[in-house]
């Protein structure tokens, strides 16, 4: 008896293959799904041409050759727009884990201290986020690191009655970030330098700087016991330490055209400190004043008509700006040719002037 061939039919057994294969289509659509979705609702920006990025270019207070792509696109950046708030016995529940705590002492922070409410940013944060929109004591604020040009700054979110909620561009402007507010219609928005502390597109608009201090949170909390602090997205706990920029600064590299570049020596990316006070502004080299007063002293400077206590700390190198009577003076930090290439009028002050 010769042997009959088995044909594969949908009744005798074909229908379980056809289904096999329905299901594992579906589970690789599943897989796949939030990347296509990402993929049909890109935000725009093509890391060519800043034109790809559709942002209002009229007006245009940076020379055009010295803004660049930064990102792929814009929004790269996990910008925060509902802060998570830790209270001050939430903190230390998170922080007493041995493995993986919040915040340990040498962790730098930026403290803000509005209206008698007081809030700490680990900067460890910030490497990841880059912006975040809070607000504090009723004022909202935003804090703004980017580290390429080591330049940290917190600024009111109110312009022209308007609370405006922050992004980042993805362009670089002569070095430094630019950021914009964002709106219900995408295209055509303003463009912010951090640096310049306004609009550099579009219809001229000044920015507040709010007075913050950028130190350790050993130092913070021992002055704010009562602070609060800003709590992690928990599903960003694994980048924010790995995405450290400390190997950068220890390197000759600089990321985005800048110019004009210092020439005095200097080294470019050294850290520097600028203190306005009064419309007189004076900039001054963390490292030289470490020098000159030693770890945990202090330095008297005068900007303007008010006398200025410098506190310097070395580990982390950092310092707290203060007027003789301890009031809160507006600073901000920055590393040196990006301060100087946006500021060319800019001298580094010797504390041995003082």
């Amino acid at each position: 008896m010769r042997d009959q061939p088995i044909r594969l039919t949908f009744r005798n057994g074909g229908w379980v293959l056809v289904m096999t294969g329905v299901v594992l289509v579906g589970i690789f659509l599943w897989a796949i799904a939030p990347a296509l979705l990402r993929l049909a609702h890109m935000p725009p920006g093509d890391n060519q041409t800043i034109e790809s990025y559709e942002f209002d270019l009229s007006n245009l207070q940076i020379p055009r050759e010295l803004v660049v792509p930064a990102m792929r696109h814009r929004n790269m950046s996990p910008v925060v727009r509902e802060p998570i708030v830790l209270s001050p016995e939430e903190i230390q529940h998170r922080n007493v884990s041995k493995r993986d705590p919040l915040v340990v002492s040498k962790d730098l922070v930026v403290g803000i201290d509005i209206n008698g409410e007081t809030r700490a940013y680990p900067l460890h944060f910030l490497d990841v986020h880059e912006i975040i929109n809070d607000t504090l004591g009723g004022i909202p604020v935003a804090i703004i690191w980017h580290w390429p040009s080591g330049h940290l700054a917190v600024f009111e979110r109110t312009l022209d009655s308007a609370i405006l909620q922050f992004a980042n561009s993805g362009l670089a402007g002569n070095g430094g970030m630019l950021f914009y507010p964002l709106q219900d219609e995408i295209g055509n928005e303003q463009l912010f330098s951090s640096m310049l502390s306004a609009s550099v597109s579009g219809n001229p608009a000044v920015l507040t700087p709010v007075p913050h201090d950028v130190v350790s949170w050993k130092r913070w909390f021992e002055e704010h016991p009562e602070t609060t602090l800003l709590g992690p997205d928990e599903q960003l706990k694994k980048r924010y330490r790995k995405a450290s920029p400390n190997l950068y600064f220890r390197t000759e590299r600089i990321y985005f055209p800048t110019q004009p570049m210092p020439s005095d020596g200097i080294d470019p990316k050294t850290l520097v400190i600028v203190i306005s006070n009064g419309g007189a502004e004076r900039v001054f080299s963390l490292p030289e004043l470490l020098d000159a007063v030693g770890d945990g002293g202090e330095a008297l400077l005068k900007v303007g008509e008010t006398d200025i206590v410098l506190r310097i700390d070395a580990h982390p190198l950092s310092a707290t700006v203060r007027t003789s009577t301890g009031e809160a003076v507006i600073s901000t930090r920055a590393l040196w040719f990006a301060w100087f290439g946006n500021h060319p009028d800019a001298t580094l002050a010797s504390s041995a002037q003082e």
